[in-house]
């Protein structure tokens, strides 16, 4: 009623007047995800502008989580080199944490040197890391499932949604594993996994698969993010535990969490007895479908 009476100079131009209300929840949303990733990367100033960047800012206020092409080269140069001193972080640190662990007793031929195509396939690999771990916050951002404040933390989105996104990645990946060794698939993909039977490199043996492995086992973890309504800071653990569990699981560290939870010895069996044990970091789904085995000299040890 007030701008049928007001002077056609003087009415305010809706269209420009800003975003909605939901548009502007959903900037906040994604906003407080550039807040952590700023945060986390180390920027030190946060309300610089696009014009300031050239100046010394290392983020500025257009950039939004959710779309790369608002970043500038350094920002994705600065992103990409985290994600990738996050991988050799995990080659050297897990080790060093778990060094006094009991060592598990080598079976099998173990596969002494690298060639030129498990470091392709390694280089290779962690590129596609970068997309994969993006991809994560991108989704992050965006998801009306996943709230990123502190007041929002609550016992199911943190303490049931954890388990759950294990238990629920599980579930795919055992199918994806078991196709995987299909007599006529497994030539030309998993083989090449399957030559190290007794994996000591940490994440270089985790890594060393094919690409087509490598893709599909990391973005099986991103649908478990979106089926499981879970926090951020629930969503960064499960990817930051994920990156520690599949290296153990290349270790010869016998690293266990009680329970039945998590067992390196489980996916260290696999390697030598392939047809067992397809879970990543769980056995619930191996036990449910008959492929759960336990190492037959342990047996043994206990009679």
């Amino acid at each position: 009623r007030r701008l049928a009476f007001c002077p056609p100079s003087r009415r305010p131009n809706l269209r420009r007047a800003g975003w909605s209300r939901e548009r502007e929840a959903a900037r906040a949303r994604e906003m407080s995800g550039v807040e952590v990733l700023r945060s986390a990367a180390g920027f030190a100033d946060l309300g610089a502008n696009a014009s300031s960047t050239s100046s010394g800012s290392a983020w500025d206020s257009s950039a939004t989580l959710h779309d790369f092409t608002t970043w500038t080269w350094t920002q994705c140069l600065v992103f990409a080199a985290v994600v990738l001193l996050g991988y050799d972080v995990l080659h050297t640190v897990v080790p060093m944490i778990f060094s006094s662990a009991p060592q598990l007793p080598r079976k099998g031929k173990h596969l002494d040197a690298l060639g030129a195509k498990d470091w392709a396939f390694i280089a290779f690999n962690r590129l596609t890391g970068v997309a994969f771990v993006y991809n994560c916050l991108q989704y992050m951002s965006v998801s009306p499932t996943i709230p990123w404040g502190l007041h929002e933390l609550t016992f199911f989105n943190t303490l049931i949604a954890l388990p759950a996104l294990f238990i629920f990645y599980d579930f795919f990946y055992c199918l994806w594993h078991r196709l995987l060794h299909v007599r006529g698939i497994y030539a030309h993909v998993h083989k090449h996994h399957h030559r190290q039977i007794v994996p000591t490199r940490g994440n270089l043996d985790a890594m060393n698969v094919h690409p087509v492995e490598f893709i599909v086992g990391e973005y099986l973890h991103l649908l478990a993010m979106m089926a499981v309504p879970a926090h951020a800071i629930t969503c960064v653990v499960f990817i930051i535990s994920l990156g520690v569990f599949t290296s153990l699981n290349h270790t010869r560290f016998d690293v266990k969490i009680p329970l039945g939870i998590f067992q390196v010895r489980w996916h260290d069996l696999h390697h030598r007895l392939p047809q067992s044990n397809y879970g990543q970091y769980t056995m619930v789904w191996d036990h449910l479908w008959g492929s759960y085995r336990e190492d037959p000299d342990d047996a043994v040890k206990a009679k």
